[in-house]
């Protein structure tokens, strides 16, 4: 990560970056098909910190933005990070309740996971204590498919 403030890798400001590109290639699609970004140029912009793909669509930013605005909500408004993955490689979107100190996901706090892949769409919350939504609703790893089931999970268990 490029040397930045720690406060630039929590979620409001990870969701204003999603934002400002979201704008940018949309008015960019007004003279290109399929707009991207260059992955290498908006890694640290974006928390990404692995990806198997060298260009960010306005789709995967979609995707983020979707997650960031759920995560959120729920209180997630601390430390974030992507892994952009491809269908059969590993990926993910992470926000945590806490901050980072050190640039990196902190440890001993709770945090909301989306899969991050074309090929299949899953959500869940792991706690500090290492349990997990999904353990605590008896589902699957990927029996939360979207942001209205993972708030139904969540009142399952309130």
């Amino acid at each position: 990560m490029k040397n930045r403030p720690y406060e630039m890798y929590n979620a409001q400001p990870i969701l204003d970056n999603v934002n400002k590109f979201i704008a940018e290639l949309t008015e960019r699609k007004s003279y290109s098909k399929n707009p991207y970004l260059k992955t290498d140029e908006v890694y640290d912009d974006l928390s990404i910190f692995d990806w198997w793909t060298d260009k960010i669509t306005l789709s995967r930013l979609l995707d983020m933005k979707k997650f960031l605005e759920e995560a959120i909500k729920l209180g997630f408004t601390g430390y974030v990070c992507f892994k952009v993955g491809v269908t059969g490689c590993a990926n993910g979107m992470w926000a945590n309740t806490v901050p980072t100190t050190n640039g990196y996901s902190p440890d001993g706090c709770d945090y909301i996971y989306k899969s991050f892949t074309p090929a299949y769409n899953y959500w869940d919350i792991c706690y500090a204590d290492g349990s997990s939504l999904t353990k605590k609703t008896h589902r699957e790893f990927d029996e939360i498919p979207s942001a209205k089931a993972l708030e139904k999970a969540l009142k399952e268990v309130a």
